[in-house]
């Protein structure tokens, strides 16, 4: 899934960049189609490279994933699914925690008042967040949405009565994170997971091809709505083109003015983008998706709105150690990402199980439009992977498969 992402995100993205086709992109500088093709050249150099890094974990040290079968799927016990409420019950609480220290909520900011009188709430609900954003988003986002996959893979599993009425709320409740803030992607990318998780229990993972490209359809439909009802777009084409616009150049874009704003107007920066928990180490992290966003737009910034520019995880590397960095970086993550996709792989099938596998590609996928720092120390990972293992372990072992996918072993 992070080859995919990383594929339509960052090479198909450069397509309307270098034929000028996206005139918003155009408009705010991107005129030069050989520094589109230098964009082109290092995405492409870090596919190869991120591919090498996971052929090398799973050729080399043979750690092959275990084949996700349904065959070996084990329910969860009563203790274990009164957990899963609980922790359900803490994320509603956090999310009114989160609301009440809110002036304004962008959402109803944009219904009201319109697009741009909301983008001054949108920032405040995130990048200038008065608080500390992360740990609201790990619970509110992250969390959210494990437990809305794992009840709705408890319900595929067996459809019962109130398998369905922990789905529906964990559902709304994941719906409403995803839009108050009247971002798309997330939305987007929840029925995205959902639709997974579906594959992963029917189907083993396997999607016929009409099935996807219908699903395809609904939810390029339902983002045209919301760029009609909250971004004001005119029309049907316009919403349709900014739907595009959006999830292939707009991800790739600021890629563009990293190679103009690194080493001309920033010099390299030597690691400083890497997290430092309490700041234990002698530097303080550079903002780089702030402080190119400030460069490209200065009257925004001065207007008190932090925007910020990700992009696909080469942009970090190449921001920190120029173009060598690149193919250095991407063979290290597809490493680490082949071996955490080892280490899932061995335990045992259920619906917490599927929830977080679904969670992780996910996670994985945003590669493709953001840095890869963040996953070297991801509080994210580690405190999900944490929940996930307490929850197993309340069983009092925890089953590990075995290479043919049988938990037969127990720790």
């Amino acid at each position: 899934m992070t080859a995919v992402a990383l594929f339509m995100f960052s090479i198909i993205g450069t397509l309307p960049l270098f034929y000028f086709l996206d005139d918003y992109r155009y408009n705010i500088g991107i005129e030069d189609q050989i520094l589109v093709l230098t964009v082109l050249f290092y995405s492409s150099v870090n596919i190869i490279f991120f591919l090498v890094g996971a052929v090398f974990i799973r050729k080399v040290t043979r750690l092959q994933p275990v084949i996700y079968d349904t065959k070996y799927t084990r329910p969860l016990n009563l203790l274990q699914k009164q957990v899963l409420i609980g922790f359900f019950a803490f994320s509603v609480l956090v999310l009114i925690k989160y609301l009440s220290q809110l002036d304004q909520i962008a959402i109803l900011i944009s219904l009201s008042e319109g697009a741009d009188a909301a983008r001054q709430a949108r920032s405040d609900m995130g990048s200038s967040f008065s608080g500390k954003y992360h740990w609201y988003k790990l619970v509110m986002h992250d969390l959210g949405n494990l437990l809305t996959f794992t009840t709705f893979a408890l319900w595929l599993h067996r459809k019962r009565f109130y398998s369905f009425i922990a789905f529906i709320a964990t559902f709304t409740y994941s719906t409403i994170v995803a839009i108050i803030a009247t971002e798309k992607a997330p939305f987007a990318w929840l029925l995205i997971g959902l639709f997974m998780t579906y594959y992963l229990v029917k189907n083993n993972g396997f999607v016929p091809f009409k099935k996807m490209a219908l699903f395809a359809v609904g939810v390029i439909g339902i983002l045209m709505l919301a760029y009609i009802v909250f971004m004001d777009s005119d029309n049907a084409k316009s919403a349709l083109w900014s739907v595009f616009s959006r999830a292939f150049s707009g991800s790739i874009s600021p890629a563009y003015f990293y190679l103009e704003f690194f080493p001309a107007h920033q010099d390299y920066l030597l690691g400083r983008t890497f997290p430092n928990p309490g700041g234990i180490m002698p530097y303080e992290t550079y903002r780089y998706t702030v402080e190119v966003m400030n460069w490209l737009f200065p009257a925004l910034a001065k207007s008190g709105v932090v925007g910020s520019a990700p992009t696909v995880f080469w942009g970090e590397a190449y921001a920190n150690f120029g173009p060598i960095g690149i193919p250095v970086v991407a063979f290290t993550m597809g490493c680490i990402i082949a071996v955490i996709s080892y280490l899932v792989s061995k335990f045992e099938i259920n619906a917490l199980s599927t929830g977080f596998i679904v969670w992780l590609i996910l996670t994985f996928k945003d590669l493709s439009v953001t840095g890869f720092s963040g996953y070297l120390y991801s509080v994210y990972i580690i405190m999900l992977s944490f929940i996930v293992i307490l929850v197993f372990s309340l069983r009092g072992y925890i089953l590990l498969r075995k290479p043919r996918g049988r938990s037969l072993k127990k720790f």
